[in-house]
């Protein structure tokens, strides 16, 4: 019973934090920090131009 309480906290601990992370503002000055990316062969890189 004690490892099921335990599981609940941290469960309802990780989406509060998620959700209060994704709730705050991005700073000034971070909002687009994608690196200038011409395209290599690594086709699911997140700074491919594919992705955009």
């Amino acid at each position: 019973m004690t490892g099921i309480i335990i599981l609940v906290v941290l469960a309802a601990g990780y989406g509060c934090f998620y959700y209060l992370n994704h709730k705050t503002p991005v700073p000034k000055g971070c909002e687009n920090l994608k690196q200038a990316c011409q395209g290599c062969k690594d086709f699911s890189c997140g700074n491919h131009p594919s992705q955009n």
